[in-house]
């Protein structure tokens, strides 16, 4: 089982990966038959093929995203993971408040992630 220190880790590192808009940098949190489903029900993407495949997805929807770190619940191996992400694209952008329940695998890599949040509450930033 990752450690609390492991967990933390990979946590800070997925959340850094969309500060610095780095793709291979948030595929390298996820072990390789990870699976997300973000937002939750969506079907799942398994693989870092189907997960890079989402990164281009949202990266491509603004020129910056700013993760708001609230707080981090770690338990074993699984985090929640309480943050904002203001998604900014030229003078306006959008506020969006998730819960990413993330389970980390023996090597510290993400084997699965399941984000929480609302498409009613999405806020425009201004």
């Amino acid at each position: 089982m990752p450690s609390p220190e492991q967990v933390r880790a990979v946590v800070d590192d997925y959340l850094a990966s969309f500060s610095k808009k780095d793709r291979n940098a948030f595929l390298a949190c996820f072990a390789d038959d990870a699976e997300q489903v973000d937002p939750v029900p969506s079907p799942p993407n398994v693989g870092k093929e189907a997960i890079g495949q989402f990164w281009d997805n949202v990266a491509g929807m603004a020129d910056k995203m700013e993760p708001l770190l609230d707080r981090v619940h770690v338990c074993g191996n699984e985090a929640a993971v309480v943050f904002t992400m203001n998604a900014r694209s030229g003078e306006g952008g959008s506020a969006i408040d998730i819960v990413d329940i993330i389970t980390v695998n023996d090597d510290g890599r993400i084997a699965s992630l399941r984000a929480y949040w609302d498409p009613a509450a999405i806020r425009p930033l201004t």
